[in-house]
């Protein structure tokens, strides 16, 4: 149950991106580390660090990044529900339950893939658009089972999208 809850978490957060708010409360640096690397939330591999690495994206950004919020959101949320009436009905040995709701819960899964990566294509930064790429190819991993979800690197993407995505 606690890695429910921690999936929950960090699938909704991803779910959450592409705000624009800023009234989210401000990362604490880790010791040593700079206001900069902090606010980009550790550069990936793939992508290597730059002095725009912060900067918010240009173009039809804001279109994009709300897109895929909503999309995100609404899959997140689905997901989420779907994964708890699945557990739910196989403690309770409802087998045809449990099928249709890991069924749906997948479809959730392919939808925000399907939207995400469409909003990718739709972008005009390339830095959210590959961003939303790498979202979207992270989630067609992800299937109906606590174990097939990544939370360092849902997260890590998402601090990505989000300081791409503020306005």
């Amino acid at each position: 149950m606690r890695r429910l809850l921690c999936l929950g978490v960090a699938v909704l957060a991803l779910g959450a991106g592409c705000t624009g708010s800023s009234d989210a409360p401000a990362a604490t640096p880790a010791p040593g580390a700079t206001t900069a690397s902090a606010a980009s939330g550790a550069a990936s591999a793939s992508a290597p660090a730059s002095a725009g690495a912060t900067a918010p994206a240009t173009g039809n950004a804001q279109e994009v990044c709300a897109a895929a919020q909503n999309a995100g959101g609404q899959a997140v949320t689905t997901f989420i529900t779907e994964l708890g009436a699945m557990l739910t009905a196989s403690g309770k040995g409802d087998t045809a339950a449990a099928e249709e709701a890991k069924g749906k819960a997948e479809a959730a899964l392919r939808s925000w893939a399907a939207a995400v990566k469409e909003q990718s294509a739709k972008a005009t930064d390339p830095r959210l658009k590959q961003v939303l790429a790498e979202i979207g190819a992270e989630v067609d991993t992800m299937r109906a089972d606590i174990d097939s979800v990544d939370d360092a690197k849902l997260d890590q993407l998402q601090q990505r999208l989000d300081a791409l995505c503020t306005a």
